[in-house]
């Protein structure tokens, strides 16, 4: 049962009670006070205006209900006012009249309560059941139960007095035509109606002329199988028969209608103790009953909203405190038993541990004053399976109350916090630990809620700033950063605070001694499960002196940095005149060396008188310019490697050594060599440089070839970590391509292995081989201007292996 019903299961109640004292006031059943039948006093009128049309408005039928029910409280009025008149069966009549209104004010309750289930199945706000519902169900049934009482007292009443003044002088058939209730005589087997009063009349929808002087069943047939057996039953027995809620179908307003009654079958006995035929007294109880069932319903639901409700509950009845029923949030949650183990039992037996606690008096006091008492984190000790359990709770307890005005009983609503309230102890124990600590901290610490405004300052602060917390609060904190600073600090923070990202920012804050010293701000979003921020935590850090000597760096770097352009600038001009003599080199230096080699040349040919020693100091002139002039063309190739002018390329190395192999053909063809070459890779590289490369290192291992054995020359290639790599200079996490290259010629010391790279070196006597010694300076070069590494291993007699190691792209 939801909210809505039980709304409207009041107002119905409410409703039939109103109605059902009415109808006992005019049939003298509820005392001589006239009930107050104005719409306004009426609860339902109440309902109506206070919350019925402000909720429901949108409801066309609950504008046309405060009509109907206006409407029926006039008519109300009326009756009561002929019924104050002396015209008692006037008012009687109108109760016919009355009913229709009744009929049509309650289908609008139903259709309005359709609408509103239809509309939605949630709880509208200010509608969750409420002890006031329950104590007011309680009510209208126990009202309801002594009104239902009362007409089976009158109607034995009425039957003693009918039977007592059953005379021939006509009294009795005076006082039966004046009874509120239903009176009437059937003689002999067959039933025959001898009598009927109005009020009989009316409960049958007959006139006398259609009733009386016929047979029950011949007016009545469809009542035949429900009271023939009871009637003859009485006229055979001379036992009376006492009905209570006795359903009989009868035809009503045109339509069969099953309609209740309280009845009394009284035998009719003559002076010879003969049983001529049976007297009926008989009140109709339908709209009692259908009230009593309506409540019973309403509060077997509301009992059911209260055991299913998220909210623990119970009910305790009497000065005991019997627990008369609780929800199951209540037994399972706190008091961890069964139904079984509480219902019907008292209190204090069922949780002694509670005598010594409070409770029971507070208790007391709501059952002596009838005025409810609450409490919020009330502190509470339940014995439980799991032992004396401490619980933090929020409660209620609201009196239920008796028509007299006493306490019947009191509902109790429970809210269990315990979990939240020892997570907000844990957070507070939590938070001054926190505070504790920062307080203790030479930075300047803080807080700030989801939105960014500060809520917090360590105590450093007042040390530092020489104001007290509150007036550096939300915004205010601003007024301690510098005016040069504040704009960009405010703007980087609401930056961070809309993207919940960290914050870092350095600005100046003023000391108490109005001197600005420079700080790091730092602050760090707390986040919720669902990614939300709940709370800032920052710190500021007085970096002041590491500003100081930041700034005195840049300066020295900047002065540094002038210091350096200036020495490029320098270089450079010395590269340029560089340039310029290796211009000079390659064109005018050699042009000399050519005409020295051509006249010496000619003298040799043309002077025949020369003697043997001047021909031979010819021949060292000539060798010597031809060194001279081999030795300007290395040096050009080797200042060419810097920069030679062309863009690299994508190369396979396969193809550019066969042109290499074919540019060296004839010296190999005449040493003999075998050269055997694996598989080379493509490289992005200057092809120019590379030929060079490998010209030179071939040419070498030719060159340096063992007297009298051919040369062999092994060429391989593949790729390895810059970890296994036998040079400084290597990168140890990226790959490389290796490319050996390997002879079998008269190889050289180990510890002369990075002395042939350099210029000018040489091994070996210039009388023994040819060169300069730039050669190897040159591929190193070439192997550098690549990004890679050119290394070099041999032994004496056995032999020299080049390793190139370039990265892989």
């Amino acid at each position: 049962m939801n909210s809505i019903e039980l709304d409207f299961a009041l107002a119905k109640a409410r409703h039939i009670a109103f109605k059902t004292q009415l109808r006992l006031y005019l049939y003298s059943l509820a005392g001589t006070e006239a009930p107050d039948v104005s719409d306004r006093a009426c609860h339902v009128y109440k309902w109506l205006h206070e919350h019925a049309l402000p909720s429901y408005g949108h409801i066309p039928e609950i504008h046309q209900l405060e009509k109907a029910h206006s409407e029926l409280h006039h008519f109300a009025e009326k009756l009561v006012h002929l019924h104050q008149q002396g015209n008692t069966a006037g008012a009687q009549q109108g109760l016919s009249q009355l009913e229709l209104l009744s009929a049509h004010l309650l289908a609008l309750l139903d259709v309005a309560e359709t609408q509103l289930r239809m509309e939605t199945s949630a709880t509208p706000a200010g509608m969750e059941a409420t002890p006031a519902d329950y104590n007011e169900l309680l009510q209208l049934k126990q009202q309801i139960n002594q009104l239902y009482e009362h007409i089976q007292l009158q109607n034995s009443e009425w039957l003693n007095t009918a039977i007592a003044h059953n005379s021939p002088d006509g009294r009795f058939f005076s006082i039966v035509e004046q009874a509120p209730a239903g009176i009437t005589i059937f003689r002999g087997k067959d039933l025959v109606v001898e009598m009927a009063n109005a009020a009989y009349l009316e409960i049958i929808n007959k006139t006398a002329a259609q009733f009386v002087g016929r047979p029950l069943f011949e007016v009545l047939p469809e009542v035949r199988p429900m009271v023939e057996p009871l009637l003859l039953g009485v006229l055979h027995t001379g036992i009376p028969y006492y009905g209570s809620e006795f359903a009989a179908v009868l035809n009503r307003f045109g339509q069969l209608q099953t309609c209740y009654f309280n009845f009394v079958y009284q035998p009719l006995r003559e002076l010879d103790d003969h049983i001529s035929g049976v007297i009926v007294v008989a009140h109709e109880v339908t709209s009692l009953v259908h009230a009593k069932y309506e409540l019973n319903q309403r509060e077997a639901h509301f009992r059911s909203l209260v055991t299913q409700s998220p909210i623990a509950m119970t009910i305790f009845k009497g000065p005991d405190f019997v627990i008369d029923m609780a929800n199951n949030t209540l037994l399972n949650n706190i008091w961890k038993k069964t139904a079984a183990e509480v219902h019907g039992k008292k209190l204090l037996d069922v949780f002694p541990e509670l005598e010594g606690q409070r409770y029971p008096r507070l208790l007391q006091q709501v059952r002596d004053t009838g005025k409810a008492y609450s409490e919020k984190e009330a502190i509470a000790w339940v014995q439980n399976p799991e032992g004396l359990k401490k619980y933090y709770l929020d409660f209620e307890y609201a009196p239920l109350f008796e028509n007299d005005g006493s306490v019947d009983a009191i509902m109790v609503t429970v809210s269990d916090i315990t979990e939240r309230k020892e997570i907000e102890l844990a957070l507070r124990a939590s938070e001054e630990k926190f505070r504790l600590l920062t307080d203790t901290m030479p930075q300047l610490v803080w807080t700030a809620d989801s939105d960014g405004q500060i809520n917090y300052f360590s105590e450093a602060i007042m040390a530092y700033a020489g104001l007290p917390v509150s007036e550096l609060l939300g915004d205010q904190w601003l007024e301690l950063v510098h005016a040069d600073d504040r704009e960009a600090s405010v703007t980087s923070w609401r930056k961070a605070v809309s993207n919940g990202a960290d914050y870092h920012t350095e600005h100046r804050f003023r000391k108490h001694t109005g001197e600005y010293r420079w700080h790091l701000t730092r602050a760090k979003a707390l986040k919720n499960a669902d990614g939300s921020v709940s709370m800032w935590v920052g710190s500021s850090t007085d970096i002041h002196a590491h500003r100081l000597f930041t700034n005195r760096l840049e300066e020295q770097v900047l002065v540094r940095t002038q210091e350096l352009k200036k020495s490029n600038e320098e270089l450079l001009s010395s590269n340029n005149e560089l340039a310029q003599f290796a211009y000079v080199a390659s064109h005018d230096l050699q042009e000399p060396l050519r005409k020295i080699k051509t006249f010496v040349s000619r003298i040799l040919e043309t002077e025949q008188q020369l003697s043997t020693g001047g021909k031979h100091y010819f021949d060292r002139i000539h060798v010597s310019a031809a060194r001279m002039q081999q030795l300007i063309t290395d040096l050009l190739a080797f200042s060419k490697t810097s920069n030679d002018g062309t863009s690299p390329e994508t190369v396979d190395l396969n193809l550019l050594l066969q042109h290499v192999l074919d540019n060296l053909s004839e010296p190999i063809h005449e040493k003999g060599a075998q050269v055997h070459i694996g598989r080379l890779p493509t490289l992005f590289v200057t092809r120019f440089q590379f030929e060079q490369l490998f010209t030179n290192l071939l040419s070498n291992a030719l060159k340096f070839a063992r007297e009298g054995i051919a040369p062999v020359i092994n060429i391989n290639a593949a790729i390895i970590s810059g970890t296994s790599i036998p040079h400084s200079g290597a990168d140890t996490t990226a790959p490389y391509h290796h490319i050996s290259i390997a002879d079998n010629g008269i190889g050289f010391e180990q510890e002369f292995s990075e002395r042939i790279f350099l210029v000018f070196q040489r091994l070996h006597l210039k009388t023994a081989y040819e060169g300069t010694g730039i050669g190897l300076a040159i591929c190193k070069k070439i192997a550098e201007n690549h990004n890679g590494i050119i290394t070099a291993e041999g032994r004496p007699g056995a032999g020299a292996t080049f390793h190139l190691y370039f990265p892989v792209e």
